[in-house]
């Protein structure tokens, strides 16, 4: 691409040398070989942008570190995010485990976000679609120059040319000014540990923060109830002094993971211990990749079998699992099977409706009675391509088709970036437009799905809290975080985000369940955001969540009855075991405090 069609595009990215000269001194860092090819780091990247998007341009400079710089205009709201990038390949091999450290200082000089804030997405990993990235990372500046400082560990083995250094603007319209661009290759010479890196922070994660306060006051108020338990000897007559031991066994709200089938059919020393973690933390769980179209139709490689999958379903259910399906239509050419792609924009295309409903109908009733509730219709925002074939209509199809074969189950539009309006006010509107779409003709939809993952930068938890609002305003719907998880490498961060999270999801009354994807390192998506490391040693927010969810928001009591035979006390929703002890006799007894209720009264007889 030549320098002017550069400019015709909306990406542009020069640092003037005054300005440079201003920015804070680099940060120390120890000698090493560049990762990428030529003595200029800005020299080896490449411009991909989309028609009209953006502009570029480099300049020359005698600032020290600068010798040549990028202004970066994105000129248009632009998505997905990899509309725009800068790419450069690495010139040397590595190898897994292998240590490599970005540098670069940027500033915003104009942006169209409502935070003020310009952004960039640091993307490294192997080329191809189906390779693991070694870090992505999510950074925001203001109108100063910022250092930024990442090291990262690879994922795996690359031979020179094979992975790739990564910078993504699509975004809203923004100028950032990059400058003093380094990409260091430390192998096994340095820790990853012990290397500088730039930490984030979130507004409202300070301890006492009012926001924090505020919820957990909700969460007294609105996920606790009444419970008033009323001993009786088998005359009917109260019994006065008797010991209550009162214990719950489950919460009403559903805390739920992805898991793959394969993990649950198998009986390996990993796989005991995965059921055995899934059985300690989790009450609710959905398939990660066996229920998708593709696989069921075996187009992935990999372990998938569909008696597999409903084997583990079948494990599901057994151990009290609410069981959610994921998905019945992505609607991306990308992520539907052949069948369908093989037919878009062919003179066959008019088969499609009715390939897409059949496979509903087979979806559901093969899973029928192992699954409470699908995502329906997943991620619309950048997934259009069957809405584009045949009009928004064919959506309420799917609801109305999935409706008719489980009339009682769930049914969840679901989609990625549509929890934070102040990141991606885009991705709320065209989510808030495509339920009110459905609900305006006649689908039955009974659920909202977010997504919720973060990277090294999360949402201010007020910002998350405003959009729940906002949907329940609006629709009256449940909504479910139903893919979440904290990527980034710093840990404590980690584990105060997850918790603060847990807490503003917790505490709002629209949200029915919180799900993250996938728990341990050694089968997630992103293994840094796993509560267990692939050794199963925890991180910090496997801790985190522990003691809210299984300690500060699970009830246990113990406690006299009084002359009337009463104990009353507050109570978490959920199932509950109770055991009365009295003069040698002892009666246990079951029961429940339902989701939203706000009282309940247990009868015990003692023999």
């Amino acid at each position: 691409m030549n320098l002017t069609l550069r400019r015709r595009l909306s990406l542009l990215l020069c640092v003037c040398a005054a300005a440079a000269a201003r920015a804070a001194a680099p940060t120390p860092l120890p000698p090493a070989p560049s990762l990428v090819a030529g003595t200029d780091p800005l020299a080896a990247f490449t411009l991909k942008a989309a028609q009209e998007a953006a502009s570029f341009e480099t300049i020359g400079s005698e600032e020290p570190g600068l010798t040549r710089a990028w202004r970066i205009a994105t000129l248009r709201d632009t998505s997905p995010m990899e509309a725009i990038e800068l790419r450069a390949p690495t010139a040397r091999p590595v190898r897994k485990g292998g240590v490599g450290m970005l540098r670069f200082f940027g500033r915003a000089t104009a942006a169209a976000d409502e935070t003020g804030a310009g952004r960039v997405y640091v993307v490294v990993r192997g080329n191809g679609s189906q390779t693991a990235s070694s870090f992505e990372g999510d950074y925001t500046f203001g109108r100063e120059w910022q250092e930024v400082l990442i090291p990262f560990v690879f994922a795996a083995d690359y031979e020179a040319g094979n992975a790739s250094v990564i910078l993504r603007f699509g975004f809203k319209r923004q100028t950032l000014e990059i400058g003093g661009l380094e990409v260091l290759d430390y192998s096994t010479t340095q820790a990853y540990a012990q290397l500088p890196r730039t930490r984030f922070d979130y507004a409202g994660r300070e301890p006492g923060a009012e926001w924090r306060r505020k919820a957990l006051d909700r969460i007294a108020r609105i996920r606790q109830g009444d419970i008033a338990v009323v001993v009786r000897d088998k005359d009917g007559r109260p019994v006065g002094g008797a010991e209550v031991l009162i214990e719950q066994q489950c919460s009403a709200f559903q805390w739920g993971t992805a898991l793959e089938m394969a993990l649950l059919a198998q009986d390996t020393p990993d796989s005991r211990r995965y059921k055995e973690k899934a059985l300690e933390l989790f009450n609710a769980a959905s398939t990660e990749n066996d229920l998708k179209w593709p696989v069921w139709l075996g187009e992935w490689d990999g372990a998938f079998s569909h008696a597999q999958t409903l084997a583990g379903l079948q494990w599901l259910k057994d151990h009290g699992f609410a069981a959610r399906g994921h998905v019945l239509v992505w609607p991306g050419r990308s992520n539907l099977p052949k069948p369908i792609t093989e037919r878009l924009g062919t003179p066959r295309q008019g088969e499609i409706p009715a390939i897409v409903e059949a496979h509903i109908r087979e979806m559901t009733r093969a899973t029928r009675g192992l699954v409470s509730e699908w995502d329906v219709l997943n991620e619309p925002f950048a997934n259009h391509d069957l809405m584009d074939a045949f009009g928004p209509e064919i959506m309420v199809s799917w609801f109305k088709t999935a409706h008719e074969e489980l009339p009682n189950a769930r049914l969840f539009l679901n989609d990625y970036s549509n929890h934070d309006a102040t990141t991606d006010g885009d991705h709320v509107a065209h989510f808030e437009k495509t339920a009110r779409f459905l609900i305006d003709h006649g689908a039955p939809l009974s659920g909202l799905g977010l997504q919720a993952h973060f990277g090294g930068k999360p949402s201010a938890p007020e910002h998350v809290l405003d959009v729940l609002d906002r949907y329940q305003a609006e629709f009256h719907l449940p909504v479910r975080i139903t893919e979440f998880d904290v990527w980034t490498y710093d840990e404590d961060l980690q584990a105060d985000y997850t918790r603060d999270f847990l807490i503003l999801c917790y505490s709002h009354p629209s949200v029915v369940g919180v799900q993250f994807w996938g728990f341990w390192s050694g089968a997630h998506w992103r293994p840094p955001a796993g509560m267990f490391r692939e050794d199963w040693s925890e991180r910090p927010a496997a801790g985190v969540y522990r003691d809210l969810v299984l300690n500060q928001w699970r009830t246990r009591a113990s406690g006299k009855t009084d002359d009337r035979g009463g104990l009353s006390l507050r109570g978490f929703q959920g199932d509950y075991r109770v055991t009365v002890t009295f003069q040698g006799r002892r009666s246990e007894q079951e029961f429940t405090l339902p989701d939203k209720a706000v009282s309940g009264q247990v009868n015990v007889t003692l023999p």
